[in-house]
């Protein structure tokens, strides 16, 4: 996912504290446990904290909410330095989030990672197939020495199936989110291939992996497509490389920044409305961009980009539960860290989509 000063960078390459709506169990109606702090939020509506140590139905009551139905949170861990190495770190990420993306690299530890899917969250890789893929027969393709050129038809399996061999088999993820925008295609991967490019990846990831390509947890991986691309036509619209295979896909993400240089252009949810004739709802998940979210001493990106870029999470939220739409979610996730109380702005969110209900 190319987001703000990342862009240059991708181009230079190429040319996720607690928080669980309280309304799902009666239990966990007043307090929830923190499961890595030891604190609970009493009132998760306004923040205040209590030391709750002896709940023994937190971590069964967090996974039943993770599988039941409800709108997801999305939050992309962005490890690219420019925020406190806490802020993505896998035990820090709200225990509410569904789904978290690594970006620009990611916690190198795997007892984080294991702590965090103990929680029912799963963990993604972003994957830039400007950068990262490979066709069969290309010279990146270390399992044949059987060389081809770049066409029309070139084929994605070997790479697909790295990708699958690296993050699932080797380290016990749970899937990959494909960014598919105006630059992320190119080298071995241009956009004219991107059907190709897409649809070895659903070999081994998301509803219609072939048998046996699953997850340590014995289910197939996630195929998240994320894109901000919402117009027809072309090599990466939607009709061209969406709608054809929908089946493949477990969710659309779709950048709807209000800050930064973005394709899409809309300001008012009013405008993410076309999105449901383009998309599914029951896939699609809308994003804010975090990049806008303030840093540790205080500084923006942009004047106002903080205040701009909760407020529009809040927004989508709420039109999450209007629409039915999938969920909501955060690009660098990891920098609403800096708010006081940490994450603020995520679990305001969560809340919004999946309100108390006393």
């Amino acid at each position: 996912m190319i987001k703000k000063q990342l862009f240059k960078h991708v181009i230079k390459r190429i040319a996720p504290v607690l928080f669980i709506p309280i309304a799902f169990f009666s239990s966990c109606q007043k307090s929830m446990l923190n499961a890595e702090q030891g604190v609970a939020m009493e009132n998760a509506s306004d923040g205040r904290m209590a030391a709750v140590n002896d709940d023994p139905n937190y971590l069964a009551n967090l996974i039943a909410y993770k599988n039941s139905p409800h709108p997801l949170f999305v939050g992309y861990l962005v490890a690219d330095g420019n925020d406190p190495v806490e802020a993505s770190s896998m035990l820090n990420v709200p225990d509410s989030v569904d789904i978290v993306v690594a970006f620009a690299g990611w916690d190198r530890d795997p007892s984080h990672w294991r702590a965090l899917q103990a929680k029912g969250t799963k963990i993604l890789i972003c994957t830039f197939p400007g950068i990262d893929a490979f066709y069969d027969g290309s010279q990146k393709d270390t399992t044949t020495t059987q060389r081809t050129s770049l066409s029309a038809n070139s084929t994605y399996d070997h790479w697909a199936k790295a990708m699958y061999d690296k993050f699932i088999v080797e380290m016990g993820w749970d899937g990959i989110d494909v960014d598919i925008e105006t630059g992320t295609f190119g080298g071995d991967a241009p956009a004219s291939n991107a059907r190709a490019v897409l649809t070895s990846i659903s070999k081994y990831f998301g509803p219609n992996a072939l048998a046996g390509n699953l997850t340590r947890a014995g289910v197939k991986p996630i195929y998240i497509y994320d894109t901000d691309v919402d117009v027809a036509g072309g090599s990466l619209g939607y009709n061209t490389i969406y709608t054809p295979f929908r089946s493949n896909y477990d969710y659309v993400n779709f950048q709807s920044y209000v800050g930064g240089n973005r394709r899409w252009s809309g300001s008012q949810v009013s405008d993410l409305n076309p999105l449901l004739n383009a998309f599914e709802r029951n896939k699609l998940i809308v994003l804010t961009n975090g990049d806008e979210f303030i840093y540790p001493n205080g500084g923006e990106d942009t004047p106002g980009g903080d205040e701009r870029a909760t407020r529009w999470l809040w927004d989508i939220a709420n039109w999450t539960r209007t629409n039915n739409t999938a969920g909501v979610g955060a690009y660098r996730m990891s920098r609403d860290y800096n708010h006081v109380p940490t994450f603020n702005s995520t679990r305001q969110a969560i809340q919004i989509m999946n309100p108390a209900r006393n």
